[in-house]
């Protein structure tokens, strides 16, 4: 059974003993697991790895059906799970267990994925599907977690926050820890405090580059790509960022639709965008159309499946889609 993330109740618990958690926002999945299975949970909480249920299933399947010599309840999360452990999962979603909760963590899975169709199509068993958030709705979320802790911090401060974390709200809530713990013994911080705490300087390159590939400035992203020395694990957050930038995009476009006024579009847009960006923004809402857009964030979004499976390869592939979107 498919359950959207904003469908979730109070009483989610209570709908399966079997869930299904996937998608990349993993600061939204630790959030519903806090607040719909173990906030005021007292029963006994167990947590696998994919790689310890692989090498010793008898230890899991011990866990699911066995009642606890601690608490009358359990509940098992499992991380990280693929399609090796699929067998395991139709095993024991096909039994009857009580007083468990067994939830199992997965990254982005594609529609045929076999766990994936496995909890969609069953009645009793749940699905939801966790995608990265917006900038608008992390810039709320940062926005919210400010005011509640009474600390001054402007809007335009608020949107460099919202990109170094490129579409993450887990990153988001690290940066925001950050920022309150320099903040203990006052109420204000400024661009400058901000921009030392989260390393925006070296983030700075990230968003350079793909602002000028969207721009078709091809020169100057031959030149960014020259002059810093982008390791492989660094490539995810290019990534992130790239994908951050394209849906930015795409919601300026439908708000230029609306209005018919380029510049009213960019003032009124939020999050904010700084004044230093707004002629490039301006220049990459007149040079993409809507359909080439979302023909991008595809691509962007299937070099990032694809990276998971060959990180051998992600940096000459993230790359040549730089050049070739900033060349065309």
């Amino acid at each position: 059974m498919i359950l959207k993330s904003f469908q979730l109740k109070k009483d989610l618990k209570d709908k399966s003993n079997f869930f299904l958690l996937y998608g990349e926002n993993e600061g939204q999945k630790e959030e519903v697991i806090n607040e719909y299975f173990l906030k005021e949970f007292k029963g006994e909480t167990i947590k696998f790895e994919e790689k310890e249920i692989l090498e010793n299933k008898e230890i899991f399947f011990d866990a699911c059906l066995n009642d606890s010599l601690f608490a009358s309840e359990k509940i098992i999360h499992i991380s990280r799970i693929t399609s090796k452990i699929y067998e395991i999962i139709k095993d024991i979603t096909s039994r009857e267990i009580t007083n468990k909760k067994i939830i199992f963590n997965s990254s982005l899975l594609d529609k045929k994925s076999k766990i994936r169709q496995l909890f969609e199509k069953q009645k009793n068993i749940i699905c939801i599907a966790f995608y990265q958030d917006n900038d608008y709705f992390l810039f709320k979320i940062a926005s919210d977690f400010f005011k509640k802790n009474k600390i001054s911090i402007s809007s335009e401060n608020i949107n460099l926050i919202v990109e170094k974390c490129a579409g993450d709200r887990k990153n988001l809530q690290n940066e925001m820890n950050k920022i309150f713990n320099f903040c203990f013994e006052k109420k204000k911080i400024s661009r400058e405090e901000i921009t030392k705490l989260i390393n925006l300087y070296e983030q700075e390159n990230y968003f350079e580059l793909i602002d000028s590939c969207l721009s078709k400035n091809h020169k100057q992203v031959c030149k960014i790509i020259n002059n810093n020395s982008f390791g492989s694990t660094e490539v995810i957050i290019l990534i992130r960022s790239f994908i951050s930038r394209i849906k930015r995009l795409i919601e300026l476009k439908k708000l230029y639709l609306k209005s018919g006024n380029i510049s009213e579009t960019i003032n009124i847009f939020k999050p904010p965008i700084f004044w230093k960006d707004k002629e490039i923004v301006q220049k990459q809402v007149q040079l993409w159309s809507n359909n080439k857009i979302y023909e991008l964030l595809d691509k962007v979004n299937f070099l990032e499946i694809n990276l998971k499976k060959n990180p051998n390869f992600s940096k000459n592939l993230i790359f040549d889609l730089i050049l070739e979107t900033s060349n065309n």
